[in-house]
C-alpha cells in the first residue's frame, strides 16, 4: 500500500487522533498521547497500547469491509 493511502486509511480508522508522516519515513500521532515512530509497524503497535478502544474499533472496521 502506498504512502498517501496508509495515511488516508489510519485517519480513517483512528479518527479521533491526528496522524502525520514526518520526515524520510517517519510518523506521528497525537491523541490521548504523543506518538512518535520510526516506521509504520512501530507507530501501530503504540496506537495499540496508547488506544486499545480505537484499535478494536479499527480491527471491526476492516473485518467487516473484507
Amino acid at each position: 500500500m502506498n504512502e498517501p493511502v496508509t495515511l488516508l486509511l489510519l485517519r480513517h480508522l483512528f479518527p479521533e487522533w491526528t496522524i502525520a508522516r514526518v520526515g524520510e519515513g517517519g510518523w506521528w500521532a497525537a491523541g490521548r498521547v504523543l506518538v512518535s515512530a520510526s516506521d509504520l509497524d512501530e507507530l501501530l503497535a503504540s496506537l495499540v497500547v496508547a488506544d486499545p478502544d480505537a484499535t478494536r474499533r479499527a480491527v471491526g472496521l476492516l473485518r467487516e469491509s473484507g
